[in-house]
């Protein structure tokens, strides 16, 4: 049996990681996609979201859906794509974490030298000086990556993905909804298609 504790600590996890990834005034976030080059786009007019996401499933929130399901409707509503019972497209959202070490290097300045006297002379002096030297840092960071998914209705193939991948911190947490929206946004200036008429 899950306790209430791990249960309000999955989804806090999850809220920070999606906050991260989706930060939007994060500069490092990256958006990629992909579709099946034998896909009619031509052919697909109506679409409708999976009965659940799968970032709705299991400990996530559904508030984490509720905001995905807004910011995607109003993408395909804006390309003449009509919600339907029977789509021709089916669209999920699931998200991935990743930790991995990231290598920064930076340079850093030091100084170099001493007091210097002659044997025998009343004179004396520093021969101080700066140099410039290189260092490399490893970090540990959660990657984490939205799938957003249009799947073929009739024959159950994934026809077009588009990814949002960065590293994810705690930076927007308290603007989740509109770092989804931005995000999604950005997602979806990779899908070139609109509804057929």
């Amino acid at each position: 049996m899950i306790s209430e504790i791990t249960l309000h600590r999955a989804r806090f996890a999850l809220a920070l990681l999606l906050a991260g990834l989706l930060a939007a005034c994060s500069s490092g976030l990256k958006v990629r996609s992909d579709e099946d080059p034998n896909a009619d786009f031509g052919s697909y007019g109506t679409w409708n979201f999976f009965p659940e996401l799968g970032v709705e499933g299991g400990y996530n929130s559904p508030v984490f859906g509720e905001h995905f399901r807004a910011a995607i409707s109003r993408e395909m509503t804006e390309r003449g794509y009509r919600q339907s019972s029977d789509p021709d497209l089916f669209v999920n959202v699931t998200i991935r974490s990743d930790d991995k070490v990231k290598m920064k290097s930076y340079t850093a300045p030091y100084m170099s030298g001493g007091y210097y006297s002659r044997p025998g002379s009343p004179y004396y002096g520093s021969a101080m000086g700066l140099g410039v030297g290189s260092v490399r840092r490893a970090t540990e960071i959660t990657e984490a990556s939205v799938f957003i998914d249009l799947v073929d209705n009739a024959s159950d193939g994934l026809v077009w993905q588009g990814v949002a991948v960065t590293e994810a911190n705690e930076a927007t947490a308290k603007r989740l909804r509109d770092a989804i929206y931005t995000a999604v946004n950005r997602v979806f200036e990779q899908f070139p298609y609109s509804a057929r008429p």
